[in-house]
């Protein structure tokens, strides 16, 4: 373990022995002048001595170094402080990930710490993706991803497949292993990549990371105190209060289907009374949250028995969805065509493809007429709060050329900042049409 160098005196504190007794009291008398000038030191000593203590008793039983110093020090601050958030959902959902882990890890031969990795990359999310396109639980670049024979097509990403892009991680693992031969190293060039790390080895003549750490760019210094924060805040959750908070996802046994039509999810969610939660931890490949024709998708069993009970009902359901005939999250509006009116401006005021305005309405060009009434399938935004349920309040509908800005200017009092909460909405953008509310002041 490596200490601080004061905390090496504190620890020495606590050593019972007579020839230490002098050194105790010098350094006790040490430490309590710089309490006197700083109120908050003895605070972070005690709580980086706890930290220390319990990275201790990690560390003893992994191959991986978790080592408490100063550059972990706020990384675990930050974890079991203001992000405990994300530590209390982790916790929720680790009981759906981390079997899988351990399981894979071990029959690689693999530290099963690096379990924790995964809430480093995706916060155990599947789907989730960097502004760089790494994708997954473990965030496989593409062309990682293809070399450890993960497919990707226009429907299906195999780096969101718990099973294959694990047995992926771990045989990339050992390969960095083989390289670097120190786990520091290995998490280093996982997220910084063997080529830059092995550069950096070679300019810095050193193989130890924590001689590395001022020379690598800040995300890679910064993973592995981070990779450790997460350790002792994961093993250490509860004795800083931090309770799980579990998802909303149905573990029933489980069983699949292979769908004839293609199938958006809202719409299956709809038929078979899941939450879309549920279908997408069962189904974490999909891309676009669309279910295309022949796939197979893995439902709880009661669901795939009732979908098969009611097979030709279903069918027709989505049948009756793709046609319009039933709306599901979306609702109809009739459009009249004003001067200067085009489909590309109507499709971006609506949120809407220029294709599907003219699907929708059988159009066989772009031109439109001045006074003609185009049929527009949009978004229902349900979360918008009604007069009925605030007091005090008015319901302005937008007007064409209305802005947050026109609309606060014509009440007396009234702030952009002040529409924008009062009605959830996250942008400046206003749909003509959409009835926000105006508080009465």
């Amino acid at each position: 373990m490596r200490y601080l160098f004061f905390l090496a005196f504190l620890v020495s504190f606590n050593i019972s022995a007579n020839d230490t007794l002098h050194l105790t009291e010098i350094s006790s008398s040490v430490l309590q002048d710089s309490i006197c000038e700083d109120s908050n030191l003895k605070t972070y000593i005690d709580t980086a001595n706890i930290f220390a203590i319990r990275l201790e008793s990690l560390d003893a039983n992994s191959p991986m170094e978790l080592a408490y110093n100063d550059k972990v020090h706020p990384f675990i601050e930050s974890y079991i402080g203001r992000n405990k958030t994300l530590i209390s959902r982790m916790l929720g959902l680790k009981k759906l990930y981390f079997p899988l882990f351990e399981s894979l890890l071990d029959s690689y031969e693999l530290p099963l710490e690096l379990k924790y990795l995964a809430i480093v990359e995706s916060a155990l999310n599947p789907k989730a993706k960097s502004h760089s396109g790494a994708t997954g639980l473990w965030q496989f670049m593409y062309l990682t991803g293809r070399e450890y024979n993960l497919n990707v097509t226009s429907y299906i990403d195999e780096r969101q497949d718990p099973i294959k892009s694990t047995k992926a991680a771990c045989e990339y693992f050992l390969k960095l292993y083989d390289s670097f031969g120190d786990w520091n190293l290995v998490l280093a060039a996982y997220n910084g990549g063997p080529g830059y790390l092995q550069r950096k080895i070679n300019s810095i003549g050193s193989n130890n990371f924590w001689d590395l750490y001022p020379h690598l760019r800040r995300e890679t210094r910064n993973y592995i105190p981070t990779f450790i924060a997460v350790n002792y805040a994961m093993e250490f959750a509860e004795e800083h209060n931090i309770q799980s908070q579990n998802p909303k996802i149905n573990l029933s046994d489980t069983d699949t289907i292979v769908i004839a039509q293609h199938v958006d999810i809202n719409t299956l969610s709809k038929m078979l009374c899941l939450n879309n939660e549920t279908l997408k931890y069962f189904n974490p490949v999909i891309k676009k949250d669309v279910f295309p024709k022949n796939s197979i998708i893995v439902l709880p069993s009661y669901a795939k028995n009732d979908f098969l009970n009611n097979k030709e009902n279903n069918y027709a359901f989505i049948d009756a969805v793709d046609s319009k005939e039933i709306l599901i999250n979306e609702k109809r509006l009739l459009y009249t065509v004003e001067q200067g009116d085009y489909l590309g401006r109507i499709a971006k005021e609506y949120d809407v493809k220029i294709y599907e305005i003219k699907n929708w309405n059988k159009l066989t060009s772009s031109k439109l007429s001045i006074g003609k009434k185009l049929v527009l399938f949009v978004k229902d935004k349900t979360n918008i709060t009604t007069s009925t349920s605030v007091k005090n309040t008015r319901v302005y509908t937008v007007q064409r050329g209305d802005t947050l800005w026109g609309i606060a200017k014509k009440f007396d009092g009234l702030s952009v900042r002040k529409i924008k909460s009062l009605n959830n909405l996250i942008d400046d953008h206003l749909k003509l049409g959409t009835k926000i509310i105006i508080p009465i002041i």
